[in-house]
C-alpha cells in the first residue's frame, strides 16, 4: 500500500501549492499526494477571555458540530482553544484534496491520517489548527531574511515571534519537526549550524514550458524583466533597481523595463521570451522565482548573494553578484550592455547550469532521500496542533 503525503500550503494557486505541483511528477508512482490549505484552517484571536464563555461556547458547538456530522452535513464549527487565546475551526468532513497524476486535477476527500505531513511554511503552526495526524512531521522555510517573513504575533501563545534569537526562533518553532525543509543557500548554510535534519527544495511549475530565449542580447537595445512585487521593501525593485535603470538611461544606453506584478502562473512560461536579462536586488530571498524561470528561458541574471542565484550562478561564467546598492547594479548593467559576447555566453550556459543544480528532479531526489529512509511509527498528533 503506497504511502499518504499531505502538503499543507497557504492558498489554492499561490507559490507555495505551484512548488508541491511541480514535484508530483516525481511522487505520484510511490506515493498517494494530499493537499490541504491554511486558509480553510485559520485561527481567530479571543479577545474577550471569559471561563464562563469558554464551557457554554464550547458545550454549545460540541453539540451543533455533532448533529451536523450525524446528518452528514458539510459544517465548519468554531470552537474555544483550551489556553482561550482564539478560536479554532473544526470540519465535519476535513478539507483535504487527493492529486491526482495530473496535478490541475484534485478531488475532496475526508482523511485525517497520513504517514507525513509537510507544512510548507513555518508559521502555518501558529495561524491555523490542523486536525490532521502523521508519522513524520516536516516543515518548510522559504523566506531568508531573519526575523523571517510572516506574521509577528503568535496568536496561540501572544508571544512577538519576531523578538526571538534565530536560534531561540529554531527551538520554539521548527526543532518539533522531523526535518526541516529550506529553499536558498542562505537558509540551509544557517540551519544547518543548529541541525542536521535540514535540506534544500525547490521546484518550478511547468519548468519545461518555458520558452526558451535564443536571441539574448542581439538587439540595439537591452530588455531588462522584472517579475514580483514591487513595494516590498526587501525586494529592492524602487529603491535599487528602477534607479539603477535611470541612471543607464541617462548614458543614452537604450535600455528597457519589462514587468509583470501579476496574473495568471501559465503567463509567465512566454514573458521571458523578450527579455535579455534580469535584476535580483533582495536584501534577502529564498528564491525568487524570478530567477528560475529566467534561468529555464535561456535569460542570465545580475544579483545580490541571496537564495537561488547564490546557488546557482558562477560569477562571470554564468551571471554576475552585485552588491547590494545602486551603484553596483548600475556599474553591471553596464557590462552587460557594452559587452554583449559576455551576455550570451552566459545565456548560452544558465538553463543547463540551472537544471544540472537546482531543476525539479535534482530537488525531488531530497525529499525521496528523505521520506523513502524514515521509519514509520504510528501517527500522532503535532503537540502544536489540539484540535
Amino acid at each position: 500500500m503506497k504511502k499518504k503525503i499531505l502538503f499543507i500550503v497557504d492558498k489554492p494557486n499561490w507559490a507555495y501549492e505551484y512548488m508541491v505541483k511541480s514535484w508530483m511528477p516525481f511522487l505520484n508512482n510511490d506515493y498517494d499526494c494530499y493537499i490541504a490549505y491554511q486558509q480553510d484552517y485559520y485561527i481567530k484571536k479571543n479577545n474577550n477571555i471569559n471561563l464562563f464563555k469558554f464551557y457554554i461556547y464550547n458545550f454549545i458547538n460540541s453539540i451543533r458540530f455533532l448533529v451536523y456530522k450525524l446528518l452528514k452535513k458539510e459544517k465548519r464549527i468554531y470552537f474555544i482553544s483550551e489556553n482561550k487565546n482564539y478560536f479554532y475551526p473544526k470540519y465535519t468532513f476535513n478539507k483535504v484534496y487527493k492529486i491526482s497524476s495530473n496535478p490541475e486535477e484534485k478531488k475532496a476527500v475526508n482523511l485525517k491520517t497520513f504517514d507525513i505531513k509537510i507544512e510548507m511554511a513555518y508559521y502555518f503552526q501558529y495561524t491555523a489548527e490542523f486536525p490532521f495526524i502523521s508519522s513524520k512531521k516536516l516543515v518548510g522555510l522559504f523566506t531568508d531574511s531573519f526575523p523571517h517573513e510572516g506574521p509577528e504575533i503568535d496568536i496561540k501563545t501572544n508571544e512577538i515571534r519576531t523578538s526571538l534569537s534565530r536560534e531561540n526562533f529554531y527551538l520554539k518553532y521548527l526543532k518539533s519537526y522531523d526535518h526541516i525543509v529550506v529553499g536558498g543557500g542562505n537558509l540551509l548554510s544557517e540551519y544547518s549550524k543548529l541541525t542536521e535534519k535540514v535540506s534544500f527544495v525547490y521546484g518550478i511549475f511547468g519548468q519545461e514550458n518555458f520558452i526558451e530565449n535564443n536571441s539574448v542580447g542581439t538587439k540595439d537595445y537591452l530588455t531588462i524583466g522584472w517579475t514580483g512585487t514591487p513595494d516590498r521593501p526587501m525586494k529592492g525593485f524602487r529603491t535599487i533597481i528602477e534607479p539603477a535603470i535611470e541612471k543607464v538611461r541617462e548614458t543614452g544606453r537604450d535600455v528597457r523595463l519589462k514587468t509583470k506584478y501579476s496574473g495568471p502562473y501559465q503567463e509567465l512560461y512566454s514573458f521571458y521570451k523578450d527579455v535579455d536579462l534580469i535584476v535580483i536586488a533582495s536584501s534577502a530571498d529564498s528564491g525568487p522565482s524570478l530567477f528560475a524561470e529566467a534561468s529555464l528561458s535561456n535569460v542570465p541574471t545580475i544579483s545580490t548573494k541571496v537564495g537561488l542565484p547564490l546557488m546557482g550562478i558562477e560569477h562571470n561564467i554564468n551571471g554576475l553578484f552585485i552588491e547590494r546598492n545602486l551603484e553596483s547594479l548600475e556599474k553591471a548593467i553596464l557590462e552587460l550592455y557594452d559587452n554583449r559576447e559576455k551576455l550570451q555566453s552566459f545565456s548560452k550556459r544558465i538553463k543547463q547550469d540551472y537544471i544540472e543544480r537546482l531543476g525539479n528532479e535534482k530537488s525531488v531526489q531530497n525529499i525521496l532521500k528523505l521520506i523513502n529512509n524514515f521509519k514509520y511509527n504510528p501517527p500522532t498528533k503535532n503537540k502544536k496542533d489540539n484540535a
